[in-house]
């Protein structure tokens, strides 16, 4: 799917510019003909190839710089407990919780977002048996709209809260659109996973390796329902997935996240990254931005262009206390035997050599007073030395792992644990826990209480730095235990600082929950509120 999608974007490049260049010389007769290169109104949907560009054209927002690509993770999952971000101005005044309406980064995904659900509901009401009569292929084509929309809709439910849920094609004469219950979108959120869940296949092959299967829309599903507090049919959602997928070995736990082995028997969905030399920041041009720009924020401080962050040392401690060998080195460097940083070189030399401003990694961190603990996952880290990798992460081309087997497995232990069946809970945990390989015990967890922390601790451990700790903390209403002004990573000893110590930002009930609504879509749209907590 890498190569197919950039390769398609491009040709429609070259098809529009030819067409341009064609018609200056054309007749009235070939001036009044139909445009099948086209994707007008009147004649989409009448075409795989057309469909298929179209689809595309839809991930195309998702994977770019202004979303996944980068600003998602400036913003909105680098406000975890999991790093201490050194403050860069507007850049991170998100993810240090200090930002308000008129900062940088809430605009950005909204509009990328909404761009790509117009383009999933321009293909589901438009592609029908009449312009694609097979079946299957038909299927195949909207059920990735399907469930991209649902992807779509998630985020902004969990990233901004209430939000318009459209679903129909543009009306310019309501415009004006107003925000829709939770509980509205979370019903189309689930409506449309049931549609994807009936029309994907199984898997793909080929070119097509690693678009979205119904299973990646069923562990979406199950992942919903565990959101909504439903937990009996979150269990049997994700319980289907058992056996679907198996987990990498623990010497193999970092091909999870490095460009080695991608689209593995672990992945449920992978959004899907390219190193490109086609380069331009955050526009929706096919052919440029599916590149890993998020490399700014997971390099560490020497490396990053916007100074980037350190690991809070509570995780450290974590995999230290568990004994957790494999999945720490695939996860953190730091002064460990055997750490390695860029170009495998060993850590006290590599994070102590000065760049070009003349600082280093761990300098950085200890002339501010934390510990030098740095990101592996998706910092660049294997793609050679320092200079080998774009300080952009434009030649960064990792596959972001969005769902994968060891994430559904501990979900469904967390479903069944909530809904009061431990003791069918504590084998997946221990399934994850003692991965092929790892040399871990199982858990010493027996009841229910026992086995919540458990499955906390090991989604700490398994997930960390892929996007899912803040908004786990949300949902177990433990953010402002963990970040507010009073966080337990320092009364309980296992750090002497705030998570957030390098800006000063405290996590704050009733507005951190949520991003603002960003002001240039008030203006334009005078019926949407405001979130709680912003001015």
């Amino acid at each position: 799917m890498k190569n197919l999608i950039k390769t398609k974007s491009s040709l429609g490049i070259i098809a529009a510019t030819l067409l341009m260049t064609i018609g200056v010389a054309c007749s009235d007769d070939i001036l009044e003909q139909n445009n099948n290169n086209a994707t007008s109104t009147a004649n989409f949907g009448t075409s795989v190839e057309q469909v298929e560009a179209a689809i595309n054209g839809a991930f195309h927002p998702i994977t770019g710089t202004f979303f996944w690509g980068r600003i998602v993770h400036t913003g909105a999952m680098l406000r975890s407990d999991e790093f201490n971000v050194f403050p860069f101005g507007s850049n991170t005044a998100m993810s240090t919780l200090q930002g308000n309406p008129g900062d940088r980064w809430a605009t950005e995904p909204w509009q990328e977002l909404y761009k790509s659900i117009a383009r999933c509901n321009n293909i589901i009401i438009n592609v029908t048996e009449e312009g694609i009569s097979d079946t299957t292929t038909r299927e195949n084509l909207v059920g990735q709209a399907y469930f991209l929309r649902a992807f779509n809709y998630w985020y902004l439910l969990n990233l901004y809260g209430n939000v318009p849920l459209i679903t129909d094609l543009p009306n310019l004469d309501n415009l004006l659109v107003e925000q829709a219950t939770s509980d509205a979108v979370w019903t189309q959120i689930i409506s449309d996973l049931e549609m994807a869940e009936s029309m994907l296949p199984d898997s793909w092959t080929g070119d097509n390796l690693g678009r979205p299967t119904s299973g990646a829309a069923t562990a979406l599903k199950g992942k919903s329902y565990l959101y909504m507090k439903q937990y009996g049919p979150a269990a049997t959602a994700l319980g289907t997935l058992v056996g679907q997928y198996s987990l990498l070995p623990a010497a193999q736990f970092g091909d999870n996240f490095s460009t080695t082995n991608e689209n593995n028997s672990e992945s449920v969905f992978e959004l899907q990254y390219l190193g490109q030399d086609t380069f331009i920041w955050g526009t929706d041009i096919p052919g440029t931005g599916s590149m890993g720009n998020y490399h700014i924020d997971y390099a560490p401080p020497a490396k990053s262009p916007d100074k980037g962050h350190v690991v809070n040392p509570w995780l450290k401690k974590l995999f230290e206390d568990n004994g957790d060998i494999a999945r720490r080195d695939a996860t953190l460097a730091y002064d460990y035997a055997g750490s390695t940083g860029y170009g495998n070189l060993p850590f006290a030399i590599d994070f102590s050599t000065n760049n070009a401003d003349d600082e280093n990694d761990i300098q950085i961190a200890t002339d501010a007073g934390v510990e030098p603990i740095f990101s592996r996952k998706y910092s660049g880290m294997e793609l050679g030395s320092r200079e080998d990798v774009d300080f952009l992460g434009t030649n960064v081309g990792n596959n972001w792992r969005v769902i994968r087997y060891a994430d559904v497995l501990l979900m469904l232990a967390e479903a069944l644990n909530e809904d009061n069946q431990t003791g069918l809970a504590i084998p997946y945990l221990n399934e994850v826990r003692q991965r092929p390989g790892s040399g871990l015990a199982a858990t010493t967890a027996t009841n229910q209480a026992e086995v919540r922390q458990a499955i906390i601790d090991e989604r700490a451990m398994e997930l960390a730095g892929e996007g899912h700790r803040f908004f786990d903390l949300v949902r177990w209403g433990l953010a402002d235990d963990y970040l507010g002004s009073t966080s337990l990573h320092v009364t309980n000893g296992s750090q002497t600082y705030h998570p957030k110590s390098l800006s000063g930002g405290t996590f704050e009930n009733g507005k951190h929950e949520l991003i603002w609504i960003p002001n240039s879509e008030r203006d334009s749209n005078p019926n949407l509120n405001q979130n709680p907590g912003y001015n």
